[in-house]
């Protein structure tokens, strides 16, 4: 359901897998508008799976038609209008925002550039920025124990966010928005995506955070070592709640 919501319905590359897949979905549709059973589809798909170039090809197509329909008959229901959704779902059609992503780290690869994959690299520019917004440049700074211990830096750094969303009302807000600008230095194809993501769980983030002990976070986080496996929250999907039928009271 996450994915349907917030994953697949983004617009795609256009390509020829793309392209079948989707003309192959709306058929389906239709066969399902006109009361056609799961059996005719079925036998619908295999047959177009018999007419790919590769006999390899053809078997393995057959094999998705067996093993999934039940599940891409369920989501062509759900998403009549849009069979770019079913067919991301089945990777024969690629995200847009991905694809523009991956020609720019193709473009950086050509061009000798290292980037910067690395988590822990991705997160020290934000982790560094951090302590300005608790820390302002007019106030004396905090002398550095010089240990170099990144793990108590973390810990500390957490315990101080902690403590800054519990005393200060408007730090949530700065703190999401310096999250927003450090999303630019993902470059254009995944900072919308990135921007996107922090509007929709930056609340859920927050909640999350403050429910769980500074160590534990900076172990998730990869800046201390891991005494014990932290267990991941369950994701929903973004839109849980059915509308409710009003009646009218006389």
């Amino acid at each position: 359901k996450h994915c349907q919501q917030n994953v697949w319905n983004k617009p795609t590359v256009n390509s020829i897998p793309c392209d079948l897949c989707k003309e192959l979905v709306t058929v389906a549709g239709k066969v399902l508008k006109d009361n056609g059973t799961e059996e005719e589809i079925r036998s619908y798909l295999e047959k177009t799976c018999e007419f790919l170039p590769d006999q390899g090809l053809v078997s393995e197509c057959k094999e998705i038609v067996d093993s999934y329909l039940p599940v891409i008959m369920d989501m062509i229901k759900e998403e009549l209008d849009k069979p770019e959704v079913v067919c991301s779902a089945l990777a024969l059609c690629q995200s847009l925002q991905k694809h523009l992503a991956a020609v720019k780290l193709q473009k950086q690869l050509q061009s000798n550039k290292i980037p910067e994959l690395d988590f822990s690299e991705l997160a020290s520019p934000f982790m560094a920025n951090v302590p300005l917004l608790l820390y302002p440049q007019d106030k004396p700074k905090q002398k550095s124990k010089g240990s170099g211990d990144v793990c108590q830096d973390c810990i500390q750094l957490v315990t101080d966010v902690q403590e800054a969303v519990r005393t200060n009302s408007s730090f949530v807000k700065s703190l999401v928005a310096h999250a927003k600008e450090e999303c630019d230095r993902l470059g254009p194809g995944m900072s919308d995506m990135c921007k996107n993501y922090i509007s929709e769980y930056s609340d859920l983030a927050i909640q999350m955070m403050m429910h769980m002990q500074p160590k534990d976070i900076c172990a998730m986080v990869g800046f201390c070592p891991s005494v014990k496996s932290v267990p991941l929250q369950t994701l929903v999907p973004a839109q849980v709640v059915r509308e409710v039928k009003m009646e009218t009271v006389e």
